[in-house]
């Protein structure tokens, strides 16, 4: 009987020992989640830091371009003209710059990971001087026929990224982000990716959980 009065009086003690066993295991588990998000978080804008500028899409074009240009004009006539004519080829690449990509842009919503893009631009474009040809020159006198001719290279140049705008490249670099990029975060992280563009970003987003 001694034994029993003496258990009871330690059973709420015991209750007590047990409850602040069990909260601190709970507070250690929760600040190690914390830690493991960040450390997760961190870990995934430094591999798209490391990736940089994504390319997605290539755009290869073949063009004619035709520049003429006088050195004088009078009465609606034009005289010391010259003519040139180029058959080229270039290319226009789009990309996305995931250096760009901040920690706010980066969202945890269990085992979602909703990120944010920067949106698409043209990398580069460029003329393929080894498939670049000059079909026709005339050039009049007194002309620098080399100034002439290198404006000419320029249009032709500026004429591919017209083109490639044209062509939609920015969008088809959207669309080749979810076909390219989403595979390869989902693979880094384990975690199924919702990628978004910053310009299109729902105003409606979800509430998630952001890691500390």
């Amino acid at each position: 009987m001694r034994f029993l009065r003496v258990f009871s009086r330690l059973i709420p003690w015991l209750l007590a020992l047990g409850l602040a066993i069990a909260f601190y295991s709970y507070t250690k588990d929760e600040g190690t989640a914390e830690k493991d998000m960040a450390i997760f978080h961190t870990l995934v804008l430094e591999k798209m830091e490391a990736i940089g500028k994504m390319e997605l899409v290539r755009y290869n074009f073949k063009e004619i371009t035709e520049l003429n240009e006088s050195l004088a004009e009078f009465a609606g006539l034009k005289f010391f003209e010259s003519s040139i004519v180029l058959i080229s080829k270039g290319e226009a690449v789009g990309c996305v710059d995931l250096s760009k990509i901040r920690g706010e842009d980066v969202v945890i919503g269990g085992d979602t990971l909703y990120i944010t893009l920067p949106e698409p631009e043209l990398c580069y474009y460029k003329l393929d001087m080894d498939d670049t040809k000059i079909f026709s020159l005339t050039t009049a006198t007194f002309s620098d026929n080399k100034t002439f001719i290198q404006k000419a290279y320029r249009l032709a140049e500026k004429e591919i990224e017209a083109a490639a705008y044209r062509s939609g490249v920015l969008e088809q670099t959207k669309n080749n982000a979810q076909l390219t990029l989403r595979p390869i975060l989902e693979t880094m992280t384990s975690k199924t990716v919702i990628l978004r563009f910053r310009s299109t970003m729902e105003l409606s987003a979800p509430t998630l959980q952001k890691p500390r």
